[in-house]
């Protein structure tokens, strides 16, 4: 059988799959993009600088086996995650690179997350024990809480640890930390968290001088050289969202999501009549109301509608009234609409920056927010390639 013959059963269900994927609402994810995104970001690196690519949370609602392949193809040599479940998802893919769970993981996890070959992290002095347990075949990273406040070690207590890991022939694969600022014009801050890291690298590297570097998220791998050590640790950046409107003239990103929808129903209304829930959006004159499926249990925030608008027909109209939990209206005015429209919520003409601002909360919760009922539709070459439902 030849390759081209082999070929056809699976575009046809891509097809398929296409069809079933865009009757209602679907994301559609530019693995392009995120190639290119990670090019572009590596291309501000050191030669010896490594590049993490941070796929947790489903890859920030992109799909995070899709993005890992993508980015790691890209240049990426490692991936992070938030959770030990989110890596062995990855492995259970046959993704073999190095794996990085950035959160703390529970006792009874450490077990199946060694035995995947996951780095883990100490999060924490109390939550060393049942990492020592796991014996020399575990891989660790010493996490430093510098000033978020949330996770690390704090200084005073790394000597402490550091001998604890050396007593029990720990591996120390790494030592980091997490910057609160660094998306700030004013790093100030950003600086005194650099000083207090760096002021235990000495003895890190005194026992464990193999150790691994790292301190820089999207902003800092950008905006803050000094952050970047031996690995950056890149997240929103590499689907295609600035960090912080200061730094978007330093490296070009491609949005790498499109969230998109359809007009179900169109109805043309005279004046006075009221739109949605509460009856607070009042129609001043005759317009045409298109009902677009997509609602907040598909990810769109309902607080975007009180000022957001969408693309319908290639020109931004404004969202009419609350947005339901499946649904939401738009005030087409005098535009001819009708049902199986395309409507664009974000991606293209609107960004999810801009959504934010509407929702008052930023892109990553937007991106992030993309339900789980809503298929994701993979393109390389602007051709799809892949349809994950659910």
């Amino acid at each position: 059988m030849s390759a081209a013959r082999r070929a056809r059963p699976e575009k046809a269900g891509v097809r398929a799959a296409l069809a079933g994927a865009t009757r209602r609402t679907w994301a559609e994810i530019d693995l392009d993009a995120i190639a290119a995104n990670v090019r572009a970001l590596r291309a501000l690196l050191a030669g010896g600088t490594r590049f993490m690519a941070v796929v947790k949370a489903d890859g920030y609602g992109h799909g995070d086996v899709a993005v890992a392949r993508a980015a790691l193809q890209a240049g990426a040599e490692w991936l992070g995650v938030a959770t030990v479940q989110e890596g062995l998802r990855l492995r259970r893919a046959r993704i073999r690179a190095p794996v990085l769970v950035l959160g703390p993981a529970h006792p009874g996890e450490v077990g199946p997350a060694v035995g995947a070959g996951l780095s883990l992290t100490i999060a924490s002095p109390e939550g060393l024990a049942p990492l020592l347990r796991a014996g020399r075949r575990a891989r660790l990273h010493l996490k430093v809480d510098t000033g978020m406040t949330r996770l690390g070690v704090p200084p005073a207590d790394v000597p402490a640890v550091l001998s604890q890991l050396a007593l029990a022939g720990s591996h120390l694969e790494g030592v980091y930390t997490h910057l609160a600022t660094a998306d700030d014009p004013d790093q100030a801050f950003a600086r005194e968290q650099l000083n207090r890291f760096e002021s235990v690298l000495p003895a890190v590297r005194r026992r464990f001088p193999a150790a691994i570097v790292h301190a820089a998220n999207s902003a800092a791998a950008i905006g803050t050289p000094r952050a970047r050590y031996d690995l950056v640790r890149v997240g929103l950046a590499m689907y295609g969202l600035h960090p912080a409107p200061h730094l978007q003239d330093a490296v070009a990103l491609q949005p790498a999501m499109r969230l998109l929808s359809r007009v179900v129903r169109a109805q043309r209304v005279p004046p006075g009549t009221a739109v949605s829930y509460g009856a607070a959006y009042r129609l001043l004159r005759a317009s045409t109301i298109a009902t677009v499926a997509c609602g907040y249990a598909d990810g769109y925030p309902r607080l975007a509608g009180l000022s957001g608008e969408l693309v319908l027909n290639g020109e931004r109209v404004p969202i009419a009234g609350r947005v339901c939990m499946d649904h939401l209206m738009v005030d087409a005015g005098d535009r001819a609409v009708r049902a199986g429209d395309e409507v664009e919520l974000f991606g293209r003409t609107i960004s999810a920056d801009e959504v934010a601002r509407w929702a008052q909360t930023i892109a990553y919760e937007v991106v992030c927010g993309v339900g789980p009922r809503v298929p994701r539709v993979y393109f390389r070459g602007g051709r799809p390639v892949a349809v994950r439902m659910g």
